[in-house]
């Protein structure tokens, strides 16, 4: 039997939550799946709602905190900064989509879920409204630009889980001047 890390765990246990839902994140067909026993699962987690927190711990890590450090090692610059994040964030690989849609529909039924994703939400909006005050926007208007760019992106998310195609660089660098324009 293979010795699992617990990113192992982790990583399984997003492909299983991107693809059906926090519900189908259960600890007996994931380590079936992973070819362990149960037992190996224990050794890293408490229990299941760690497991589950230790994935939106990496979602956060891996879908906000690397993305801000990216976006702001690519440019100097606050446009193309934003620019920068534009391209790391539209048009992302289905899986990522799909797993973003399954956070949001799992904070909508779970407390705790919600807090965590709440939190997410303020990091990423804060980033963006920065880079839009950095760029000569008013902070108030920033602050409501970033939340429709914010709505935008997770629109895309969750039209490109079932098939739409994501939207066109055209489409991304009128949204981009829209943002920008005093």
């Amino acid at each position: 039997m293979a010795k699992l890390s617990a990113d192992d765990w982790i990583a399984a246990a997003a492909a299983r939550f991107g693809e059906h839902g926090a519900d189908a994140v259960r600890i007996e067909p994931l380590a079936k799946s992973l070819g362990v026993s149960k037992g190996s699962f224990y050794w890293h987690f408490k229990d299941r709602a760690a497991l589950l927190g230790a994935v939106v711990d990496a979602w956060e890590q891996r879908g906000t905190l690397e993305i801000i450090e990216g976006v702001r090692a690519a440019a100097d610059d606050p446009a193309d900064q934003l620019w920068a994040l534009f391209e790391r964030t539209f048009g992302t690989p289905t899986s990522v989509d799909m797993f973003e849609t399954a956070v949001r529909s799992w904070a909508s039924q779970d407390p705790h879920a919600r807090k965590l994703t709440k939190r997410v939400d303020r990091k990423r909006l804060a980033f963006v409204a920065g880079l839009l005050q950095a760029a000569g926007i008013p902070k108030a208007e920033a602050k409501r630009r970033a939340e429709l760019l914010y709505c935008t992106l997770i629109g895309e998310f969750l039209q490109r889980s079932y098939g739409k195609q994501r939207l066109d660089r055209g489409s991304l660098r009128s949204l981009h001047r829209l943002l920008l324009t005093m």
